[in-house]
């Protein structure tokens, strides 16, 4: 759920920046509103990639960005909270949606600390 909401928005922005800039919870011109679009489609692009690559070895470099990417972004809106309408309706979708950066990146890399940590089971029917 998460990629496809970044990868919705994402593309929206893209595509027509014109109708989905409203959706962006402070004023934003065509090349800002095409700018984000491409930001938030390559994270949506990358959380979908990540779910379909089902490795968690091989997506922790991305486990490790989304946290971050989610603390960089709460910076920017902290530091230009001013400029957001807080009591809109994308500044509500906005929130989770930067959360769930952080919950999926934090909780995937406790699972792949877990999963590296158990050793693999044996399979005696193929020992032999």
């Amino acid at each position: 759920m998460l990629g496809s909401a970044w990868f919705g928005i994402g593309t929206g922005l893209l595509v027509r920046p014109g109708f989905w800039a409203d959706f962006v919870p402070w004023s934003v011109d065509r090349p800002d509103a095409q700018a984000l679009g491409v930001w938030a489609l390559a994270l949506g692009v990358g959380v979908l990639g990540a779910l379909a690559e089902d490795d968690l070895g091989r997506t922790g470099p991305a486990l490790t960005a989304l946290p971050g990417t989610a603390v960089a972004v709460t910076v920017v809106l902290a530091c230009r909270a001013a400029a957001v309408d807080w009591s809109s309706g994308p500044a509500l979708c906005l929130v989770p949606m930067v959360a769930g950066l952080l919950l999926a990146g934090l909780s995937g890399r406790v699972l792949l600390a877990r999963s590296s940590a158990v050793p693999p089971r044996r399979n005696p029917a193929t020992e032999g």
